[in-house]
């Protein structure tokens, strides 16, 4: 009796102190949804109004906020971002991001040559197809009605909603166009010019035939077609679009990049035959990553055997 009375004693503090931090977490998180509410609904109205002055400079015309946003959506992050890395592969500086790159000892300094009649074809590739395209669409919105409401912002959760199904689809439709143009009825007519850079650099993401451009920018634009998003998400979606190119293009394959390896599509260009996804989720599904992955494989091994060397020589 005495030794249960004992045991009670001492186990009674504890579950006092349990309760009570139980009760504290409990209202702290009360408190701290109720801040994150506050601030979210802060920062909405924030950037409200930061909308409505770019709205207002826009004239509340939907065509320039359309055809001319889109366009710099898009122009901004492919010249802005892809020149660095022309510089970086023309000059070979910062000395620093050279053991980044992927084939090492190629396009060291660049071919400037090479760079300015592939700059030609993407100029043509983005203003004599793309441009007039978005007009096209922007007209069909007009005259079909379904031009969006450009005056509120979206909610996250809408964003993030359309985002994610323009992702989803563009992984799958560019999977499957990816692999048609390689069709030996097609490669050479359709495909084969983008493949003309064996180690690609960043702007070689749209370098490619006038068919190739088209075929590539369809299951890009399945997405927005289906959900019809807000202006802001299209920007956002064109310039997300354009920037994983540019990793995947630029032959270089940084540790902290966000999204996949650009090692996947660098060997894709060194091979022709293997990963054609952006992912990899359906090369894995389609066994269509088999020599990649036998490749990484290798090359880990031979970094591997190459440290282990270098260490017993010390």
């Amino acid at each position: 009796m005495e030794l249960k009375q004992l045991r009670g004693w001492q186990t009674g503090p504890f579950h006092f102190a349990s309760a009570l931090l139980l009760l504290v977490a409990v209202v702290y998180s009360q408190v701290l949804l109720t801040q994150l509410q506050q601030f979210r609904i802060a920062l909405g109205i924030a950037l409200q109004s930061k909308w409505q002055e770019v709205f207002q400079f826009a004239g509340e015309d939907d065509y320039y906020l359309y055809v001319w946003g889109c366009v710099l959506s898009m122009q901004i992050p492919f010249w802005g971002v892809g020149s660095i890395f022309v510089l970086m592969d023309y000059y070979g500086w910062p000395k620093c991001v050279s053991k980044y790159k992927i084939q090492p000892g190629t396009n060291q300094p660049v071919d400037l040559s090479k760079v300015i009649q592939t700059a030609k074809v993407v100029l043509m590739n983005q203003w004599l197809l793309t441009f007039p395209l978005l007009h096209a669409n922007y007209y069909l919105k007009k005259i079909t009605n379904t031009m969006p409401n450009f005056a509120e912002l979206p909610t996250f959760q809408r964003m993030l909603i359309d985002l994610v199904v323009f992702l989803v689809i563009d992984e799958i439709g560019l999977y499957y166009m990816h692999r048609l143009q390689h069709h030996p009825k097609l490669y050479a007519s359709v495909h084969k010019k983008h493949h003309e850079w064996h180690a690609p650099i960043a702007i070689v993401f749209t370098y490619s035939t006038p068919i190739e451009y088209i075929m590539t920018i369809i299951p890009v634009n399945i997405g927005p077609m289906i959900m019809n998003p807000h202006i802001v998400t299209l920007w956002t979606w064109y310039a997300l679009v354009h920037l994983r190119g540019i990793k995947n293009h630029s032959g270089y394959d940084f540790p902290w990049t966000l999204w996949t390896s650009a090692h996947a599509h660098d060997f894709h260009h060194m091979t022709s035959t293997s990963c054609f996804g952006k992912s990899l989720v359906l090369d894995r599904l389609h066994g269509t990553d088999k020599a990649f992955r036998v490749y990484m494989a290798r090359k880990k091994a031979l970094e591997h055997q190459a440290v282990q060397t270098s260490s017993k020589s010390k």
